[in-house]
């Protein structure tokens, strides 16, 4: 987020000289530290808030954090929210996948002895006893935490028994190999297969799913992940102290309605890592700050 950060508080800063930034952006998984011990007005995360972040938040404060989504993730880029997909090998002849199916499949067994199958998605003939492999991103990252938010809820568990997590690990090279780059190498190796990774990394050897129920399934489009219909859309918030009652602290409300005017969200698309808000998405966040 960093050149985006740094545009919209050189933007800011013309209308607000008098206003300072320090920026120390080490992560989402740091993020809520920033707020939580009092050092930062503002933390940025490239994921919702989990539950853990939330009563650690509490414990201290006794309220809840405010998040504020200021743009939506794109179809691609590591570390900057991309929308997430389902992917199948191109043999495979499902087409598209429901989130209830998908938590069916990746989620906790109530019967362990009866493995997933691609029945479970619809698939018919020779595909429907097939067992599915799933190839995911480590829940104790970011991307993971956000995929098993939104696959499972409040629930916290994977189906162990066929699923494999991976997460960035540094190539002999010094290059970094992606969670991302490693479920789809895991899935063109196997052709029972289930991956998640970035929607923008289509290749050759798979196909991405639609995602929805029988005649509204989508497939992720600048247009789908902007209006949030597609389900897998990833958002960029920011998480702020409000105390109970109390008007958000003046300077930080200012610079959050910048972000969310017409100028900042324009700043964010000519940036290009991210997609603006929808208006009336972005309606909903200015409505947070009243």
């Amino acid at each position: 987020m960093r050149g985006t950060m740094l545009g919209w508080e050189a933007a800011f800063r013309k209308y607000h000289p008098e206003i300072t930034f320090v920026d120390t952006l080490y992560g989402t998984g740091t993020g809520m530290a920033g707020i939580i011990t009092g050092v930062s007005d503002l933390s940025l995360m490239g994921r919702p808030v989990t539950v853990n972040e939330v009563i650690g938040f509490e414990w201290v404060h006794r309220t809840k954090p405010l998040g504020i989504q200021v743009v939506t993730g794109g179809l691609a880029g590591d570390g900057k929210s991309p929308a997430l997909a389902v992917f199948v090998s191109a043999r495979n002849p499902v087409n598209q996948i429901s989130m209830a199916q998908l938590a069916t499949i990746l989620g906790c067994p109530s019967d362990s002895r009866t493995p997933p199958t691609w029945s479970m998605a619809g698939a018919q003939g020779s595909w429907a006893n097939k067992p599915v492999h799933a190839y995911v991103f480590d829940s104790g990252t970011g991307t993971g935490a956000f995929l098993q938010q939104a696959v499972q809820g409040t629930n916290d568990c994977w189906n162990w028994s066929m699923v494999d997590e991976f997460k960035d690990i540094g190539r002999a090279d010094g290059s970094n190999y992606s969670a991302a780059q490693q479920t789809l190498d895991a899935l063109r190796r196997d052709p029972n297969g289930l991956a998640i990774s970035s929607a923008g990394l289509a290749q050759d050897g798979v196909k991405l799913l639609a995602l929805g129920d029988r005649g509204s399934a989508i497939k992720p489009t600048p247009e789908t992940l902007i209006d949030e219909s597609y389900p897998l859309t990833r958002g960029v918030y920011v998480y702020i102290n409000r105390e109970t009652n109390k008007p958000v602290d003046a300077r930080v409300n200012e610079f959050l309605r910048f972000i969310l005017s017409d100028e900042g969200q324009a700043i964010a698309r000519k940036q290009g890592d991210y997609l603006p808000l929808s208006p009336s998405i972005d309606l909903e966040q200015v409505k947070k700050l009243q």
